[in-house]
């Protein structure tokens, strides 16, 4: 009896093992788990079987109990064949095999429980032992031992893949499948003694429970660590960084292979005294740092030529899982390519820096050369405009001015990409009127336009503010650009405008205006690239129409940094819409009703807006046809003006001569402009004197440095009469001016 207690408790144990191994199985996802899932539950059925054989009470619930266990080894030995195929990655044989194994041991399940009618695999023989306890053994027919031999064919099969998977692998992976052979063996070796020799109860079953547990931990944990533990040595070593351990006195513990090439350190002899430990701590130590990372620095010898190698070293503490520190470890990182890299970045970026001021030196000098003849010819093109009434010769005048102001547009174009291009464009917003803007835009080409035969149409919105604050120079350059093209690429037809005013808050609003023409149109391959700088769409058929191609490109640049967006709808013949979208906000929100264009009188001959009788001022140039031009813009106002042909004769006439303003022209031969006006604020009559600059140098930021020295205002060339007119109003003293009405 008390064989039995022990025989069924082992057999629990063994059933209580697999059961919770077999959920951690069931969740893994890969193929051979699925297989060794079942037979660890066909494992399960056969040991239960076992059981039920050995507490039997009569010979037909042990017949049925041997029918039970013998099928249920037949599958167990099925899925661990299964498994074993899968495992060793034969997937091809498994889908060969499996369907007729499992035919086989189908029938050979339905054979063994046809036993209780057809005697044909065993019998019942009732023994007992020296204490008189009750066994049911089995004596066979001819037909177990078929069933056995399906068995074994079963059990040679996962042997033969298992040898075949030894013999192919390299160790590490070998030793598990050792392990899956060993169980298989002595799994067949207890069956073979239980059978030989006729044992009261069968325990090789139990270990089919270790074989499947076995197994199990030798896939999950054995191999895995067997790996790390075997392979982190390996990776440590060939890792591209050096790797120091020391244990909690500071001696030497480790040393990877990249430590000991690159400092020959030996770890036996190695400690904080010794090269690199040493400068790293001490420097750390200055810094007042426990732990931390510095960089060091070695010289090495590469192809006859001596080169620093620059590596940082991290130093940190090594604690146990309670936070104790057990020790300390050094990570050595190889900085010598990365330093090299930044240090030809820098020297990128300096040279990247030298070209930009080298650019802008040169658009400087550029706009300088070709803005001052370009304000000589505009301001004898405006006199002669001021001096005849002869319409031919107006209209002569009137052609000069539409060319100079194309060739001025280019220049600008370049400059404010130039800007856009190095980040240095700034957005400044003042109060506008949006009527007013497009009334600006429909009179500057409105000549243009209809010298083609084509109409301009400007609509807006009714719910418009009146008063609106935003960027309006670079809005009315976007407006102004888009108008351009509309009007450059449209043969017949016309442009229209419209505007519309998009309520996002009661602070701001989205402004939506749209430049429709009926215009040659855009090809669809072509939009992609209409925003490309210097891009021009379709050159031969456009090739004749003036352009940079920079004219969207600024556009949309400028739109973008008022976090708006453009947008253009066309279609080859049908002409083209851009639409812009800028958010702007609200000054005044009265709305500014329908809109009104405001017609100018352009036969209306120039009046000064002031006179300044009493008023003296002193213009200096190095070019005397810009001195000409200033004295003939300023003929009807009744100022007094002396003149100065460059500094020298400037900083004389200042000595003994009180003016009430200068105009001071900046790129004159030594001394220039800043020269001339710190002399004469240095010594004179004139030391408190306010001073314009006058320059064709409208690069980004000069105005500020004008204002920074001490000038009291800026003048781009070409002048304008309006601007020179409304700069001597602010600057002269209010006394001796009188504005025209």
């Amino acid at each position: 009896m008390y064989t039995k207690a022990v025989y069924v408790a082992v057999d629990l144990l063994a059933i209580a093992s697999m059961i919770l191994i077999m959920p951690n199985i069931r969740h893994m996802r890969r193929d051979y788990y699925s297989w060794l899932w079942r037979t660890l539950l066909a494992g399960v059925i056969a040991i239960s079987a076992n059981i039920c054989i050995a507490v039997s009470p009569n010979e037909t619930f042990a017949e049925i109990s041997y029918c039970l266990y013998f099928s249920s080894i037949d599958w167990l030995l099925f899925f661990l064949t299964g498994f074993c195929i899968s495992y060793t990655e034969y997937e091809t044989w498994l889908r060969r095999l499996s369907k007729i194994a499992a035919v086989i041991m189908a029938a050979d399940t339905v054979s063994i429980f046809a036993n209780p009618f057809l005697k044909n695999h065993f019998y019942i023989i009732e023994t007992k032992d020296a204490l008189g306890t009750v066994f049911y053994q089995t004596g066979f027919n001819r037909m177990y031992y078929l069933h056995l031999e399906i068995d074994y064919l079963a059990v040679a099969t996962a042997f033969l893949f298992i040898i075949i998977a030894i013999m192919k692998t390299y160790s590490l992976y070998r030793v598990k499948y050792v392990m899956i052979l060993s169980v298989l063996l002595l799994v067949v070796v207890l069956n073979f003694i239980y059978m030989r020799f006729q044992l009261l109860l069968d325990a090789s079953v139990v270990f089919y429970a270790v074989a499947g547990t076995l197994i199990y931990f030798s896939i999950r944990s054995f191999v895995p660590r067997t790996l790390l533990i075997s392979s982190t040595g390996r990776a440590v070593d060939d890792m591209n960084e050096g790797l120091l351990l020391f244990d909690i006195s500071s001696s030497c513990i480790y040393a990877n292979a990249f430590a000991r090439n690159r400092f020959g350190i030996d770890p036996a002899s190695y400690d904080f005294s010794c090269e690199p430990i040493r400068t790293v701590t001490e420097e750390l130590k200055e810094r007042g740092e426990t732990f931390g990372e510095a960089d060091y620095v070695t010289l090495g010898r590469a192809g006859g030529k001596f080169s620093e190698n620059h590596y940082r070293i991290k130093y940190n503490c090594l604690a146990d899982k309670k936070g104790r520190p057990v020790g300390s470890y050094f990570l050595i990182e190889d900085t010598t390519e990365t330093t090299y890299y930044l240090k030809e970045l820098k020297e990128a970026r300096e040279n990247a820096d030298n070209a930009n001021r080298a650019k802008s030196t040169f658009l400087a000098n550029m706009s300088h050369e070709i803005r001052t003849p370009l304000n000589s010819v505009l301001g004898m093109n405006e006199m002669i405009m001021r001096s005849t009434d002869d319409p031919q010769i107006i209209e002569y005048a009137e052609n000069i001015q539409a060319s100079s102001d194309i060739l001025l547009r280019l220049i600008n174009d370049i400059l404010d990409f130039s800007k856009i291009e190095a980040k240095k464009m700034d957005m400044v917003p003042v109060e506008y009127s949006p009527h007013d803007l497009l009334t600006e835009c429909y009179d500057y080409f409105e000549h243009s336009a209809s010298s083609k035969d084509l109409y301009l149409k400007i609509s807006c919105s009714d719910n418009m503010p009146t008063r609106l604050l935003g960027d309006v120079q670079h809005i009315r350059q976007i407006f102004s650009n888009l108008i351009s093209n509309a009007v450059k690429y449209t043969r017949e037809g016309g442009v229209t405008v419209n505007a519309i005013c998009e309520n996002t808050s009661g602070a701001a609003v989205r402004l939506k205006v749209s430049v429709t023409d009926t215009g040659i149109g855009i090809d669809p391959g072509d939009i992609d690239y209409l925003f490309d700088a210097f891009k021009r769409v379709n050159e031969k058929q456009n090739a004749t129409i003036q352009g940079t191609g920079l004219g969207l490109a600024i556009a949309r640049d400028l739109v973008e940094l008022m976090h708006g967006a453009i947008t253009v709808e066309s279609a080859p013949g049908q002409g083209s819409t851009f639409t812009v979208i800028i958010p702007q906000n609200v000054a005044d929100p009265t709305p500014a009703g329908p809109y009104v264009r405001k017609h100018r009188d352009t036969g209306k001959k120039h009046r000064e807006s002031f006179t300044a009788e009493g008023a003296h001022i002193l213009i200096v140039d190095d070019v005397a046809l810009n001195i000409k031009v200033a004295k003939a813009l300023l003929r009807n106002t009744k100022i007094t003006m002396d003149d100065a042909l460059g500094g020298n004769e400037a900083i004389e006439k200042c000595r003994n001569t009180r003016y009430d303003l200068i105009l001071l022209d900046h790129r004159m031969p030594s001394p220039d402009g800043i020269e001339t006006f710190r002399a004469i604020r240095a010594e004179g009559a004139n030391m408190e004197t306010p001073a314009v600059m006058l320059t064709a140098n409208v690069l980004k930021g000069v105005e500020e440095e004008y204002m920074k020295m001490g000038f009291c205002d800026y003048l781009a060339k070409p002048i304008k009469s309006e601007m020179l007119e409304q700069c001597l109003i602010r600057h002269l003293p209010a006394e001796k001016v009188h504005l025209t009405e």
